[in-house]
C-alpha cells in the first residue's frame, strides 16, 4: 500500500476520523433510542401510559441512525468479499481485480444514492407522513441520502490507492521485506501471468451477462437465473466485494426483464424498505446489547459460574467452555464472537491443566456455533426478514435446537474424553458452596437482562424490536455501574456497533436486488412445480438439500450461504408442507456446520489467531467429532419437526 504520508493516505484517514465521528454520534443517538423504548415499555406496562408518537418517532430515526453507520463502514472497508482463490492467483493479479472490485462497489454505491434521491424526493412531494403520529418522512430520508452520498468519498479515496497499488505492482517496485526487487524479466512475466489472469475473469464476467442477455431475450426464464447466479459469483470469487457483485447481476437481470427504469425503482424501493425495516432494525440494537455484555466483564461471570459448576468433573472445563459459549452467544448472537470472546478465557485454562490442543480447540470452535443457535441469533433475524418469518417465532424456536446442541456437545466431550482420558485430565476439587453462590452472585446481571429480554418477548409485553432496545439499554446500564467504560472504552463498544452495523446494511443493498431478479424470473415457482412432479417423499428432498448445503457450507461464509439460498429454496420448503420456522432453524443449524469444516472454518480460523501455536490441521482434527454431533442433530431436528416447533406454537395460543 502507499505510504502513510502519502497524501492519499492522508486523504484516507482524514475521510476515516470523519466518518468515524458520524457514526460514533448515530450510535450514541441509538442508546438514547434504547433508554427511552425502556421507559416507554415501562410507562406502557405499568401505568398504560406510553410516550405519546414514540414508535413511529423511533422508527424514522433508526433509519438515520443506521444510514449514518454506513460511511464509516466504506471507510474501515466492512465488506465481504469471498477470497477463496486470493491465494492462488498471485499479488500482483490481486491487486488488479481488488481495484476493479473497488470500482464496481464504488459504481454500485453510487447507483443507490442516486436512486435514494429520487425515492425521497417522491416522498416528499407525496408529504407522506407516519401512519400514527402524521411525522412527516421526508426530512430522515433526506438524511439517509446525505448518508449514502458520504459513502461516496472515503470509497473514491479507497479505489485511487487501490489503483495507484496494483500500478505499483506491475512496475515491478515492490520489494521484498529484506531484499531488493524482483528481476525484471521475473517481474514482466508475473504481469503478463497476471493481466492473463484479469482477461479470463474479465471475459468468463462479460460472456455470463451476454447469455443473461440471450436467455431474457429467448424467454428462458431458468437459463436466465442460472446465468444470473454465475454473474454474480464470477465477480465475487475474483475479489468484487459480494454486496456489489450482487446487485449488479440483480440490477441488469431485473433490467432485462423489466427495462431499466423499473429495475431502478425496484432497487431503490427494496432497499429503502431494507433501511427501513423495524424488524432487522433489532440487528444493530442486539449487536448493542453484546458488545455492552462484552464490556461489562459477563463472559468472565458466565466462564467463572460454568467452572463452579463442571470443572472438577474428567473435561469439566471443556464442559464449562460449552455452557459459557450457550450463554455467551444468548447475549452476542454472533458465533465468531463467542468463539473468540470465550475462547481468549478457557484456551489459556485447557492448556494449562493438560488438555489436548485437539479437545481444547474443538471445544472452542464448535461451541461459539452455540452462538447462532439461541436468541438473539442474528442469522435467524436476516432468514425472517429475507422469508417474512416472525422473528419472535423463530426465537422460541430454537430455545429447544439450542438446548440439544449444547448437550450433545458435552456427551461428545465425554465420549473423547472416555476414549482417551490424557485428552482431559481431572482438574481441580469440587468448589464449595461459598464459591459456588459467589459465581452465581456474579451472573445475576445476565439472568436478569435475559429474563427479562426474551421473557418479555414470550410474555407479550413488548416486540421484539423493543425486546433488543431494552437489552441494549440494560446492558449499557449495568456496564456503566460496573465501571466498565471508563478510559474511552464506551466509543471502543460504539466504533464496534457501528462497523459491524454497516457490514450488514452494505451487504444487503446488494442482496434484496438480486433476491427481486429471482423472483422476477420465477426461479422459485419452477423448482416448486418441477419438484411436485417427482415421485420421491418429501424427505428426501430436504436431505439433499441439507446436503447442498452442507457442501456450500464448506467453501464460504454462511452469512453468503444464507442470503443467496433463502429466497430459492423457502418457497420450495413450503410447497413440501413444511413450517418456514421449523426450516429457517434446520437452515441455521447446517450452515453453522459449515464455520466448522475445511477449507473455510471460519471459527477455526479464529482459534488458530488466538492460539498460533496450534495448527488447523489440529484443529480441525479437534472439531471432527463435534461436526458428527451436530450432523446427528441435524437429523434429529428433520425426522422430529416438534423439537422445533413446540414452543412456537405454544407462544401463538
Amino acid at each position: 500500500m502507499s505510504k502513510p504520508d502519502h497524501p492519499l493516505a492522508r486523504l484516507e484517514a482524514l475521510c476515516l476520523a470523519l466518518s468515524q465521528r458520524l457514526a460514533l454520534v448515530s450510535v450514541l443517538g441509538m442508546l438514547i433510542l434504547s433508554l427511552l423504548t425502556m421507559a416507554d415499555v415501562t410507562l406502557r406496562y405499568v401505568g398504560n401510559f406510553p410516550i405519546p408518537g414514540f414508535y413511529d418517532a423511533m422508527h424514522l430515526l433508526m433509519v438515520v441512525i443506521i444510514s449514518a453507520c454506513l460511511p464509516a463502514g466504506m471507510a474501515l472497508r466492512k465488506n465481504l468479499v469471498v477470497d477463496v482463490l486470493r491465494e492462488r492467483i498471485g499479488e500482483t493479479a490481486d491487486a488488479l481485480l481488488t481495484a476493479i472490485g473497488g470500482f464496481v462497489l464504488l459504481a454500485f454505491q453510487a447507483i443507490v444514492a442516486w436512486r435514494f434521491v429520487i425515492y425521497t424526493t417522491v416522498l416528499q412531494d407525496r408529504h407522506e407522513t407516519t401512519l400514527i403520529a402524521g411525522i412527516p418522512a421526508a426530512p430522515f430520508w433526506w438524511c439517509a441520502t446525505a448518508a449514502l452520498f458520504l459513502c461516496l468519498p472515503p470509497q473514491i479515496v479507497i479505489v485511487c490507492r487501490q489503483v495507484l497499488e496494483a500500478i505499483r505492482i506491475l512496475r515491478g517496485r515492490e520489494a521484498a521485506p529484506n531484499g531488493p526487487a524482483e528481476p525484471p524479466k521475473r517481474a514482466e512475466n508475473a504481469n503478463r501471468d497476471a493481466w492473463l489472469k484479469v482477461a479470463v475473469a474479465g471475459g468468463a464476467t462479460a460472456l455470463t451477462y451476454v447469455l443473461m442477455f440471450k436467455a431474457a431475450a429467448s424467454g428462458w426464464m431458468i437459463g436466465l437465473a442460472i446465468f444470473g447466479f454465475l454473474a454474480l459469483w464470477l465477480p465475487a470469487i475474483f475479489l468484487v466485494p459480494l454486496g456489489a457483485a450482487m446487485g449488479v447481476a440483480g440490477l441488469v437481470g431485473t433490467a432485462l426483464l423489466i427495462g431499466w427504469p423499473p429495475a431502478l425503482d425496484a432497487l431503490a424501493l427494496k432497499s429503502a424498505a431494507f433501511l427501513g425495516s423495524i424488524d432487522l432494525a433489532v440487528l444493530p440494537l442486539f449487536l448493542m446489547m453484546g458488545s455492552f455484555s462484552s464490556a461489562a466483564g459477563m463472559s468472565t461471570d458466565l466462564y467463572r459460574l460454568a467452572h463452579a459448576l463442571f470443572g472438577h468433573l474428567r473435561g469439566g472445563l471443556a464442559i464449562a467452555t460449552i455452557g459459557a459459549c450457550a450463554g455467551f452467544g444468548a447475549l452476542t448472537g454472533s458465533s465468531l464472537a463467542t468463539a473468540a470472546t470465550i475462547g481468549r478465557l478457557s484456551l489459556p485454562e485447557m492448556r494449562k491443566y493438560g488438555y489436548s490442543k485437539e479437545l481444547a480447540a474443538g471445544t472452542v470452535a464448535a461451541g461459539g456455533t452455540l452462538g447462532q443457535l439461541v436468541p438473539p441469533a442474528h442469522m435467524l433475524v436476516l432468514y425472517a426478514v429475507l422469508s417474512e418469518t416472525s422473528i419472535g417465532r423463530l426465537f422460541m424456536a430454537t430455545i429447544v435446537p439450542g438446548i440439544l446442541a449444547a448437550v450433545l456437545y458435552i456427551l461428545t466431550i465425554a465420549v473423547i474424553t472416555r476414549l482417551s482420558p490424557r485428552a482431559a485430565p481431572e482438574t481441580t476439587s469440587k468448589v464449595s458452596r461459598g464459591e459456588l453462590f459467589a459465581a452465581l452472585q456474579g451472573s445475576w446481571t445476565i439472568l436478569l437482562m435475559y429474563g427479562l429480554v426474551f421473557g418479555g418477548i414470550y410474555a407479550g409485553i413488548f416486540t421484539v424490536t423493543e425486546s433488543a432496545a431494552v437489552g441494549a439499554g440494560l446492558a449499557f446500564l449495568f456496564a456503566w455501574w460496573r465501571g466498565s467504560l471508563s478510559g474511552g472504552k464506551i466509543w471502543e463498544v460504539f466504533g464496534e456497533v457501528a462497523s459491524n452495523t454497516a457490514f450488514i446494511y452494505l451487504l444487503l443493498f446488494g442482496t434484496m436486488i438480486f433476491t427481486f431478479f429471482i423472483g422476477v424470473t420465477q426461479l422459485p415457482n419452477i423448482l416448486v412445480d418441477s419438484v411436485s412432479t417427482w415421485n420421491v417423499h418429501p424427505l428426501v428432498i430436504i436431505a439433499l438439500i441439507a446436503v447442498i448445503y452442507i457442501v456450500l457450507g464448506c467453501v464460504m461464509e454462511s452469512i453468503t450461504v444464507m442470503l443467496i439460498s433463502v429466497p430459492v429454496v423457502v418457497p420450495l420448503i413450503l410447497s413440501l408442507g413444511y413450517d418456514p420456522i421449523w426450516w429457517g432453524i434446520i437452515t441455521v443449524v447446517i450452515v453453522e456446520i459449515g464455520v466448522l469444516t475445511p477449507p473455510i472454518g471460519i471459527n477455526c480460523f479464529m482459534i488458530r489467531t488466538l492460539a498460533p501455536d496450534i495448527s488447523l490441521a489440529t484443529i480441525f482434527r479437534g472439531v471432527m467429532p463435534f461436526v458428527a454431533s451436530s450432523i446427528f442433530k441435524l437429523g434429529l431436528l428433520i425426522l422430529f419437526p416438534a423439537l422445533t416447533l413446540w414452543l412456537p406454537q405454544q407462544m401463538m395460543r
